[in-house]
């Protein structure tokens, strides 16, 4: 069951990102890999988050805590603003030239489709659960790997990455108490952890895969030495946090928030405009 948590501790945050001409997809030059697998992660937000809110919201009768019924509304409000963010930066790349992503696109809301119409809610709320557990592995790692993975950035786009991920941190327990309290079968969790992590990764992988051809660096080797680099990177800050989610006695409450964090959030609580000024911190 939920614990009785100050609901203040979850803010819908509507900032007013921009996605003006001259943002460009290789918005870090020096990291022009890493930009399209963050870019190939923004393809998928605008049709697993609203997978996510359709979710949750058939879940919300089964929920007898009061408190957590009303978690999971600020869940839902957070990520509606998360996906329609994405979809203005994914309308951009896709008019900087990168078409091919259209077809990932459709690939995408076919399988989210089918998983409403063919799955149960027991298979789809256990993978927003399982879901999240890879999103907040993913915030601990943007946050504290900050200096290098956004050095250079445009920050427009570093802004914009940063702020979803704290709020991934922020929600952090909404998804996992839904499905403990609705169903709290522990081994099928732990198979939808891992289902929704490799197929939201396959997604992913696909993207950044169709943008790196369109620039004519797939078949390039020093490009994909550096690809291979970042991903191993990223496998290196994701192990942990995901062996540590598949265990039984696993609670998001436990993982304890980075200091970054707590100063970004304390700081937008005083000053809303700091957002877009100094989420990098750079």
């Amino acid at each position: 069951m939920a614990e009785a948590r100050d609901l203040d501790t979850i803010f819908v945050r509507k900032i007013p990102f921009e996605f003006p001409e001259d943002l460009q997809p290789h918005w870090n030059s020096e990291q022009v890999e890493w930009s399209h697998m963050v870019n190939g992660t923004s393809l998928a937000m605008p049709f697993l988050e609203p997978y996510l809110i359709r979710t949750m919201r058939k879940a919300l009768p089964a929920i007898d805590s009061e408190v957590l019924r009303d978690e999971v509304k600020l869940y839902i409000s957070q990520e509606g603003q998360h996906y329609q963010q994405h979809r203005k930066f994914n309308d951009l790349l896709i008019a900087k030239g990168y078409s091919e992503l259209k077809a990932v696109e459709q690939a995408m809301a076919e399988e989210y489709r089918a998983f409403e119409k063919t799955r149960s809610l027991k298979f789809n709320l256990a993978y927003a659960c399982g879901f999240e557990s890879m999103a907040l592995g993913i915030g601990h790692w943007l946050v504290e790997d900050r200096e290098t993975l956004f050095a250079g950035a445009d920050t427009r786009v570093a802004s914009l990455i940063l702020w979803h991920f704290i709020e991934e941190i922020e929600h952090k327990n909404v998804a996992f108490d839904a499905y403990q309290s609705v169903y709290g079968d522990y081994f099928y969790r732990v198979y939808a952890t891992v289902f929704a992590t490799l197929h939201v990764m396959k997604f992913s992988r696909h993207a950044y895969q169709a943008m790196l051809k369109k620039d004519g660096l797939w078949g390039n080797l020093s490009s994909r030495w550096r690809l291979l680099k970042m991903i191993s990177r990223f496998f290196g800050n994701m192990l942990p946090p995901m062996l540590s989610a598949c265990m039984p006695w696993h609670h998001p409450s436990k993982v304890q928030d980075p200091q970054w964090y707590q100063s970004w959030v304390e700081k937008y609580r005083k000053d809303p405009s700091s957002a877009m000024v100094d989420t990098t911190c750079l």
